[in-house]
């Protein structure tokens, strides 16, 4: 029986750590309206560096993040848009997927926003070294669904 115990007090440690461990550096999208309508009608934050991914023409998704943060991938690219640009791109989202595009707030592991998002994209996942200051938001190719874009 104490053995029993042991095992079961020990398994649930575990499961603890792990549980940890696994949502230490994770970020979240928390959809928001606002941030759509700055999307569609050109608002540009002076705090944010912006990016897409994608085409310029058509990109998959655009993001803005805190100045403070990096984002160490070549699949984002940084841009400086103007209100137009960002207005244009915002409205040439990638459309195989057959899901409006939405903006959302990027939050940190902490819960404080670092950035915002714009696109029809369901499946991702956003990493955030706190320490690093980098943000990664992964997702898979909505050209190719057996290619990750990561």
């Amino acid at each position: 029986m104490r053995l029993h115990k042991t095992i079961t007090v020990v398994a649930v440690l575990i499961t603890i750590l792990v549980s940890a461990a696994c949502t230490t550096n994770y970020g979240r999208l928390s959809v928001a309206s606002e941030v759509a309508r700055d999307f569609q009608t050109g608002v540009i934050q002076p705090d944010f560096q912006y990016y897409y991914s994608g085409r310029e023409n058509i990109p998959y998704a655009i993001i803005g993040i805190d100045r403070k943060y990096s984002v160490p991938s070549r699949y984002w690219i940084p841009i400086q848009p103007d209100a137009d640009q960002l207005r244009k791109m915002s409205g040439n989202i990638f459309q195989k997927v057959r899901v409006d595009p939405y903006g959302a707030v990027i939050m940190g592991p902490d819960g404080k926003k670092i950035g915002v998002w714009y696109s029809n994209v369901y499946n991702y996942t956003v990493r955030v070294d706190q320490q690093a200051q980098t943000v990664q938001i992964l997702f898979a190719n909505p050209e190719n669904d057996d290619q990750p874009m990561w």
